[in-house]
Order: structure tokens, then sequence, then C-alpha cells
């Protein structure tokens, strides 16, 4: 069982050549309403690939909208059960650029409020436990119950310097974040300092610049992306990553294979428009890894089990 905590929301993406400078006007190309949020996507993905979830995280709201974001949820085959029902539905307006690159503008993630109770999540020793820190003090209260609890943790974007993290987990950023996009000496020193400092596994994607790993007790190394020639969209690349990674850690595969297969799914997402419109399915992202023998060989050098 993979317990994923965080985001749910209305995404409603829309896709233009350029945005527009200050009092300027763009046309929209087209546009589309699609179940969205961190948490989310990252359940859908799991879901799809026939992984038991759980997902709990902050109210989808009440009325017409929150109705409308439950039965987006129905749809993926994602059960409501641990989501409160109050206040206002969160939703983000994406604008996505001719490059694949995307702007964001947010409404009702303020105030969140009313997320699942700690009570009420569904611990389970052993298992995933993931989650994004958009719900703030509520995302960390979880993921250290979920610490006590005996599960095993994989935490997205928890950068704060306060933040404690409990050792042998598994951190996931970007280097929309942390680091700096294309700087591949600061991005290993960045992951090596935060691997030592807490005794995690750390993990840096920089799109299409590959991604960093640091292992407690080794140096940082460089891994390539797979190789795509048509970015369409990156809004949800992160969350499909991470996906494609608890998959094979929840299948007792090695750390090695479960990255790769986390690459290629974020590498095979960026080719659509939406954050879960086009998952692959299991047997198209191990066609993708088969048609990257090389990349796939650079991977090989971690050389470590999570237990």
């Amino acid at each position: 069982m993979v317990l994923v905590y965080g985001t749910i929301c209305l995404d409603r993406v829309r896709r233009v050549q350029s945005l527009p400078k200050k009092g300027g006007y763009c046309e929209v190309e087209d546009q589309v309403e699609l179940l969205g949020g961190e948490a989310a996507n990252t359940a859908s993905y799991l879901v799809f690939w026939r992984c038991e979830v759980e997902l709990t995280g902050n109210s989808i709201g009440a009325g017409y909208e929150g109705d409308n974001l439950r039965y987006k949820l129905l749809e993926r085959g994602i059960e409501d059960t641990y989501l409160p029902r109050h206040g206002s539905t969160p939703s983000c307006d994406v604008y996505v650029t001719e490059d694949g690159d995307r702007t964001m503008f947010g409404f009702g993630f303020r105030g969140m409020t009313n997320p699942t109770p700690i009570s009420q999540i569904p611990f389970r020793a052993g298992h995933w436990f993931t989650a994004e820190p958009n719900l703030a003090s509520e995302s960390r209260l979880a993921f250290q119950a979920a610490a006590e609890a005996g599960m095993k943790l994989y935490l997205m974007d928890f950068f704060r310097e306060d933040d404690v993290i409990p050792e042998g987990s598994i951190c996931q950023f970007g280097t929309d974040w942390v680091g700096m996009r294309g700087n591949g000496i600061l991005n290993c020193e960045w992951v090596n300092a935060w691997t030592q400092r807490h005794k995690c596994i750390t993990i840096l994607t920089d799109g299409t610049r590959g991604l960093y790993v640091g292992l407690p007790n080794k140096p940082a190394i460089h891994l390539p992306a797979f190789p795509i020639f048509n970015v369409v969209d990156t809004t949800g690349a992160g969350d499909a990553f991470r996906a494609g990674v608890l998959y094979g850690l929840s299948h007792g595969w090695t750390l090695t294979e479960s990255i790769k297969f986390g690459a290629a799914s974020g590498a095979l997402k960026v080719q659509h428009v939406g954050a879960t419109e086009h998952i692959p399915t299991v047997d198209e992202v191990k066609s993708f890894l088969n048609e990257n023998p090389h990349i796939c060989k650079a991977y090989d050098e971690l050389k470590v089990e999570v237990h």
C-alpha cells in the first residue's frame, strides 16, 4: 500500500504561444479541466498501475465544484474516503507555453483548512508514505506520525532549514525549489549537503538536464535524462517521477530500477498536456526503457537497497 498525503485540486490547463506583457493580450489555443494537485497526480499514476493507494490531504470543498472534483477522483478509481468536504475547492490555472514550460495561478490554496485529521489517516507499518509540503504544518505532522507508525517515507520538496527529516527517508526535489537549473556543480553540492545532514537518500531532478542522486556516505552523482524530442507540458512531471519510483519500491525493486522507472515515467509525461491525461502503462514505460539501453546503463552506478 502507498499512502499519499497532500494537495488535491482542479487544474484548468490552457495552452498559449507565450505569456503576454503586463496589460497585454494573448489567445488561448485550447483548454481543458482536469484532476490536479501533487497528491492526486501521484495517486492517479499509482492507481492506474494497479497499486493499492489511499489518498489523504486537503478538503476537496463543498458544493458544485467539490462534487466536480470528487467525480474526477472517482473516474480515476481513487476513493475519497479520507477527504473532507468543507469550504471552497482549490483550483489552479495552468498556462503552458510553446516551450513546454508552465506558469500557474492558484486559488484557495493559502486558506486550505480542515485537512484529513491525523487520527483518521490509515497509517500502516512497513508500507510507503509520501507527502509534499503544500499543507504546511499539517504535512509535517502527517509525515512525523507516519514515521512513528513505522511507515517508510518518500518526501517531496520539504526543503526548509527547520525540517526534521527522519533518517533513512527518500527526499525528492526539483531545481525550481533548490539548487539551480543547469548548474551541475551547485546541484551536486546541495545534494551532498542535504544527504549528509539528514542521512537520507536525496534525488534532485533538473528536467531535460537529468537528475542528481545522493546516498549517505557517498558523493552525489549525476544521471542523464531520457531523450524526449517534443516537450509539450512539464506540469506534473515531478509527480510522475515520484509515482514511478514508488511503484518500483512498493514492488520490492532496487533503488536503481525504481529511479529508472520514475525517470522514464516523467519523460513520457512531458509529451502530453496535463498532469494525468496520458498515463503510460507499465509495459509502455518498460518498453521505453528498453529503447534507451545506454541511458539505463548510467543508472546502474546506483548500488544500494532500500529496506
